[in-house]
């Protein structure tokens, strides 16, 4: 789910050994900016409801996501799984599976090895303890500036689309896209994007 989600894709993706690809960057940092977010386009999912639109911020001029998300149950429970799916979109066009990784006790989890998931998303919109009570969740403004990556020795180029599923039962019950571009930082600076003032949205690897 938005910067959180897209760190989980950097650290999948820097995961993979062996990777070899003419589009691999040597030196970062990179940068990744959201081009799409919001509900999965691969079918229905019952426990979670995602209302989620793109809009203009006109006093900081800038684009973001804004939206609300209802769940009917707590997806971050120690009896839920989380999975995670990413695709690359390929040199001759097409999806091709990338990375996935599936893992219990989702909240633990992701406490554990992706804080900035928290930090980002879940505590800003009211998810700090365990259990995660069902209702409605407002994601108030996540922005579409791009984040820099200063971690990663080599992430390939291109644009990737990440299913976030929550499982209970062993049935998937929630879900969250989202398709990334990914650069390096320099590219996106020639493009326009800057720093905000204290460069707050820079350097989050």
């Amino acid at each position: 789910m938005g910067p959180g989600a897209l760190l989980m894709l950097a650290a999948a993706a820097a995961a993979v050994s062996g990777i070899t690809s003419a589009n691999i960057a040597l030196a970062g940092p990179y940068a990744m900016k959201a081009v799409d977010f919001g509900a999965c386009d691969d079918g229905e999912y019952p426990g979670m409801l995602v209302n989620v639109s793109l809009i203009l911020d006109e006093a900081a001029n800038e684009t973001a996501y804004t939206g609300e998300f209802t769940t009917s149950y707590d997806y971050l429970a120690d009896d839920c799984e989380m999975e995670i799916t990413v695709y690359k979109w390929g040199s001759t066009g097409g999806w091709l599976k990338f990375y996935d990784l599936t893992f219990t006790k989702p909240f633990d989890y992701l406490l554990t090895n992706f804080p900035a998931v928290f930090e980002y998303i879940w505590y800003p919109m009211g998810i700090n303890k365990k259990p995660v009570p069902p209702g409605t969740y407002y994601m108030h403004r996540y922005w579409t500036r791009p984040i820099t990556l200063k971690k990663f020795v080599a992430l390939p180029y291109g644009k990737y689309k990440l299913y976030m599923k929550g499982l209970k039962d062993g049935k998937r019950q929630v879900c969250v896209q989202m398709v990334i571009d990914i650069y390096e930082v320099g590219f996106f600076q020639a493009l326009g994007f800057k720093p905000p003032v204290g460069g707050s949205a820079w350097g989050r690897g």
